[in-house]
Protein backbone atom coordinates (compact mmCIF):
# COMPACT_ATOMS: atom_id res chain seq x y z
CA UNK A 1 0.00 0.00 0.00
CA UNK A 2 1.33 3.55 -0.88
CA UNK A 3 0.12 4.85 2.61
CA UNK A 4 2.01 1.77 4.42
CA UNK A 5 4.89 4.69 5.25
CA UNK A 6 3.00 6.18 7.77
CA UNK A 7 3.32 3.09 10.37
CA UNK A 8 6.01 3.46 12.00
CA UNK A 9 8.81 0.82 12.37
CA UNK A 10 7.81 -0.61 9.29
CA UNK A 11 11.17 -1.45 7.32
CA UNK A 12 10.53 -1.66 3.47
CA UNK A 13 13.26 -3.75 1.65
CA UNK A 14 14.10 -2.93 -1.83
CA UNK A 15 13.96 -5.34 -5.01
CA UNK A 16 17.71 -4.45 -6.04
CA UNK A 17 18.83 -6.00 -2.68
CA UNK A 18 16.60 -9.06 -2.12
CA UNK A 19 13.69 -10.89 -4.35
CA UNK A 20 9.94 -9.81 -4.36
CA UNK A 21 9.08 -13.33 -3.74
CA UNK A 22 11.96 -12.94 -0.14
CA UNK A 23 10.86 -9.87 0.36
CA UNK A 24 6.92 -11.02 0.07
CA UNK A 25 7.33 -14.60 2.30
CA UNK A 26 9.78 -13.02 4.87
CA UNK A 27 10.32 -9.19 5.11
CA UNK A 28 9.25 -7.84 8.37
CA UNK A 29 6.83 -5.48 6.58
CA UNK A 30 5.10 -8.03 5.39
CA UNK A 31 4.83 -10.77 7.85
CA UNK A 32 3.98 -7.77 10.67
CA UNK A 33 0.15 -8.11 9.82
CA UNK A 34 0.25 -11.38 8.24
CA UNK A 35 -1.17 -13.71 11.23
CA UNK A 36 -4.08 -12.86 13.99
CA UNK A 37 -2.08 -12.81 17.16
CA UNK A 38 -1.52 -8.85 16.48
CA UNK A 39 -5.28 -8.24 16.30
CA UNK A 40 -7.48 -6.66 19.07
CA UNK A 41 -11.14 -7.23 20.08
CA UNK A 42 -13.47 -6.90 18.02
CA UNK A 43 -11.26 -8.76 15.20
CA UNK A 44 -9.81 -11.03 17.43
CA UNK A 45 -13.28 -13.30 17.82
CA UNK A 46 -14.71 -11.42 14.81
CA UNK A 47 -16.25 -14.43 11.73
CA UNK A 48 -14.82 -12.34 9.31
CA UNK A 49 -11.07 -12.00 10.35
CA UNK A 50 -9.56 -14.72 7.89
CA UNK A 51 -11.44 -12.68 4.77
CA UNK A 52 -10.39 -9.02 6.10
CA UNK A 53 -7.76 -9.45 8.16
CA UNK A 54 -8.82 -6.58 10.58
CA UNK A 55 -8.86 -4.00 8.08
CA UNK A 56 -7.18 -1.22 6.53
CA UNK A 57 -4.02 -0.68 8.90
CA UNK A 58 -3.09 2.31 7.19
CA UNK A 59 -6.83 3.60 7.71
CA UNK A 60 -6.57 2.66 11.45
CA UNK A 61 -3.25 4.24 11.81
CA UNK A 62 -4.28 7.78 10.17
CA UNK A 63 -7.77 7.77 11.92
CA UNK A 64 -6.85 5.99 15.65
CA UNK A 65 -2.72 6.72 15.77
CA UNK A 66 -2.82 2.98 16.37
CA UNK A 67 -1.89 0.58 13.43
CA UNK A 68 -3.41 -2.50 15.06
CA UNK A 69 -6.57 -1.03 15.73
CA UNK A 70 -9.50 -2.52 13.68
CA UNK A 71 -10.12 -0.04 10.77
CA UNK A 72 -12.33 2.39 12.07
CA UNK A 73 -14.31 1.95 8.55
CA UNK A 74 -15.86 -1.45 9.62
CA UNK A 75 -19.12 -0.97 11.93
CA UNK A 76 -18.03 -3.44 14.60
CA UNK A 77 -15.08 -0.70 15.25
CA UNK A 78 -14.74 1.07 18.55
CA UNK A 79 -13.96 3.76 16.75
CA UNK A 80 -16.59 4.01 14.08
CA UNK A 81 -17.37 7.14 15.38
CA UNK A 82 -15.30 9.20 14.93
CA UNK A 83 -15.23 7.70 11.02
CA UNK A 84 -18.91 8.74 11.30
CA UNK A 85 -18.44 12.19 12.78
CA UNK A 86 -15.43 12.85 9.78
CA UNK A 87 -18.15 11.81 7.02
CA UNK A 88 -21.03 14.23 8.69
CA UNK A 89 -18.01 16.85 8.75
CA UNK A 90 -17.67 16.17 4.61
CA UNK A 91 -20.94 16.26 3.82
CA UNK A 92 -22.45 19.18 6.02
CA UNK A 93 -19.36 21.21 4.07
CA UNK A 94 -20.75 20.04 0.67
CA UNK A 95 -24.59 20.83 1.90
CA UNK A 96 -23.70 24.21 2.78
CA UNK A 97 -21.89 25.05 -0.58
CA UNK A 98 -18.66 26.18 1.21
CA UNK A 99 -16.87 24.31 -1.66
CA UNK A 100 -16.80 22.52 -4.60
CA UNK A 101 -16.02 18.87 -5.06
CA UNK A 102 -12.37 19.19 -5.95
CA UNK A 103 -11.88 21.78 -2.35
CA UNK A 104 -10.21 20.04 0.58
CA UNK A 105 -11.25 19.80 3.72
CA UNK A 106 -9.02 19.74 6.74
CA UNK A 107 -9.84 17.03 8.97
CA UNK A 108 -8.80 17.09 12.90
CA UNK A 109 -8.92 13.94 14.45
CA UNK A 110 -7.09 13.28 17.86
CA UNK A 111 -3.90 14.06 17.48
CA UNK A 112 -3.51 13.92 13.82
CA UNK A 113 -4.53 16.85 11.80
CA UNK A 114 -4.97 15.62 7.66
CA UNK A 115 -6.69 16.84 4.44
CA UNK A 116 -9.23 14.99 2.45
CA UNK A 117 -9.39 15.76 -1.33
CA UNK A 118 -13.07 14.86 -2.08
CA UNK A 119 -12.05 14.70 -5.85
CA UNK A 120 -7.97 14.70 -6.38
CA UNK A 121 -7.07 15.96 -9.38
Amino acid sequence: CHAAPVIPGLKFENVKNRSLREIWECSEAFQKFRREDWMQEPCKSCDRRAQDFGGCRCQAMLLTADATATDPVCSLAPQRPKVDAILRQINDHGAQGTGSAATPITIQSDKIQWLYRPNPS
